[in-house]
């Protein structure tokens, strides 16, 4: 299996879907998406918590690649701090955390089959990068130690590794069901 997807570098091509009507309105759906999704976090204390809206971020990822994962992941994550009862203040370091996972997402699932593999990289993208990156913003943050943050960390996200998995997978294939009935509908249109 190829790590990255073969289309990955298109970065054009990526920019004319952004800049599309339809990438437009979709890019605009799935920031939607990752604000209604942020809703439903799963949280535990400060620290600790699960979040669902990482799967918009995916999905915006496989449709227009790494550059719109990465703008909906700035723009998800900001406009769903607004949105969303908060009880921690704004943090740009999460921001960019959600900015490097959309635009990882998109390097692996960007126009590619969804295969167990490729869902498992997409978790493994989440666990690193929540192990690493918000780990260290949240001991920038809250000052804790940072030993203790990993160990919590690492202990929870091993367990959602599985879980982000099977959500990756199962979200994905549907929503590649999805693209491939509307792109089948769809008729061109003629001057």
């Amino acid at each position: 299996m190829q790590l990255c997807s073969k289309n990955a570098f298109r970065f054009k091509e990526q920019l004319g879907c952004i800049h599309s009507v339809q990438g437009i309105c979709l890019g605009g759906l799935f920031v939607s998406l990752y604000v209604v999704l942020s809703l439903f976090n799963i949280r535990f204390s400060e620290i600790l918590e699960f979040r669902l809206a990482f799967l918009a971020l995916t999905a915006a990822a496989f449709y227009g690649g790494p550059l719109m994962g990465m703008t909906v992941g700035i723009a998800g994550d900001v406009i769903s701090f607004f949105v969303t009862p908060q009880s921690a203040p704004f943090f740009p370091g999460f921001t960019l955390t959600y900015a490097i996972m959309g635009f990882l997402f998109g390097m692996f699932l960007y126009r590619t089959k969804i295969t167990p593999g490729r869902a498992l990289l997409g978790g493994l993208t989440e666990f690193v990068i929540s192990c690493t990156l918000s780990t260290f913003w949240l001991h920038l943050m809250y000052g804790m130690e940072w030993q203790y943050l990993l160990t919590i960390r690492l202990v929870k996200n091993t367990i959602a590794l599985g879980v982000y998995t099977v959500l990756i997978y199962v979200f994905l294939n549907a929503f590649s069901r999805v693209l491939g009935a509307s792109r089948a509908d769809a008729k061109p249109i003629r001057p």
